[in-house]
């Protein structure tokens, strides 16, 4: 029996809720990693996919959406990012979390509901086309999960 679907994006549409823009990594709840602030998960993301000037670039863009454009304009080596991006989502989102403990009590009050990236586009992180991975709902779902084990 497949579990009751929350989907997820950085806005609402037929499927998202208000409620659930939370989840995204463009909704602004700023964190502190490594004495570094960081508008977005988005941000953070972005940004370490390189270092000095254009880390500090990315960091300090207003938005989510200007982050993720510039981050695009720059290059950077894919094959070690691929290696790296789990680990960096993951310590976002956990920071994210943290940090903000309304933000996880709206988690844990997902309960055991699978969370889904409602993207068209991202087969990586979203989960709502063919053959997609739903990377970020399967590591919301972790980090409720370690929540629910620790508290």
């Amino acid at each position: 029996m497949d579990r009751e679907i929350i989907y997820f994006y950085d806005k609402p549409s037929d499927r998202v809720k208000q409620e659930n823009i939370f989840l995204n990594n463009f909704a602004y709840s700023p964190i502190i990693i490594n004495g570094l602030e960081f508008k977005t998960v988005e941000h953070f993301y972005q940004a370490n996919k390189f270092t000095g000037d254009q880390f500090e670039a990315i960091r300090l863009t207003e938005t989510p959406d200007e982050a993720k454009k510039l981050a695009h304009v720059f290059e950077y080596d894919e094959n070690d990012w691929n290696k790296r991006k789990d680990e960096i989502m993951m310590q976002a989102l956990l920071a994210k979390f943290d940090q903000h403990p309304d933000l996880k009590n709206q988690l844990l009050n997902t309960g055991d509901l699978k969370l889904v990236e409602d993207s068209q586009k991202d087969l990586y992180w979203g989960g709502v086309k063919e053959g997609s991975h739903n990377r970020l709902g399967e590591m919301l779902e972790e980090i409720r999960t370690r929540y629910y084990k620790n508290d």
